[in-house]
């Protein structure tokens, strides 16, 4: 299991990075009228049950939630995405 929820994190968060990327992320969130938001505010409700099954951080999925929610403003978004990203490959790393 902890090796699933480590790779789990690790491409949630260049999910994440991605969406960061300014312009092409913020264009493709808009294109698609935001709901790529919600479908990853889906995706870290799941690795924070796959966290509590794991006894692992938790902290960037509760984050990762958090950050989605207000990321539908453009420039916090991009900022967001990027922290939330960079949160979540560390833990996926660092988490043994």
């Amino acid at each position: 299991m902890d090796s699933l929820l480590r790779f789990y994190k690790i491409i949630i968060g260049f999910v994440e990075l991605f969406f960061g990327i300014p312009f092409i992320g913020g264009a493709i969130i808009i294109g698609h009228a935001w709901a790529p938001l919600g479908a990853l505010i889906f995706f870290h409700f799941i690795g924070l049950v796959l966290s509590f099954i794991a006894v692992k951080a938790k902290s960037g999925s509760v984050f990762g939630i958090i950050g989605n929610i207000i990321a539908f403003i453009p420039v916090v978004g991009m900022i967001m995405h990027i922290l939330i990203g960079l949160v979540n490959v560390y833990q996926g790393i660092k988490d043994k």
